[in-house]
């Protein structure tokens, strides 16, 4: 099987640095431990990034442990996963996203 490449837009790197922030201030270690399930999460993006279309051709994967969203396009032509935004699901995207 193929793998698709994944391309992040440089404000994802500022969303997941808020996020590790603001779990390390929850508890330490969360940070890292949040980092580290994105990391596994970009794994099976590349091999599988079929998931639920949420919005204007964007598909929103949930992370397992964190109320986390990532937010992304495929191309299956190009074979490239292009993550826009890596964001609370506690917060409105329309306000802090789009």
């Amino acid at each position: 099987m193929e793998k698709f490449t994944i391309v992040a837009d440089p404000q994802v790197k500022e969303d997941l640095k808020a996020a590790r922030d603001f779990l390390n201030a929850k508890r330490k270690g969360f940070g890292a431990k949040f980092l580290q399930e994105y990391r596994d999460f970009l794994k099976n993006l590349q091999t599988n990034p079929m998931f639920q279309i949420r919005y204007k051709d964007v598909h929103c994967l949930p992370m397992k442990t964190f109320k986390y969203m990532i937010h992304f396009k495929v191309d299956e032509q190009t074979k490239e996963v292009h993550i826009y935004a890596v964001l609370s699901t506690h917060k409105n995207p329309n306000k802090h996203w789009l």
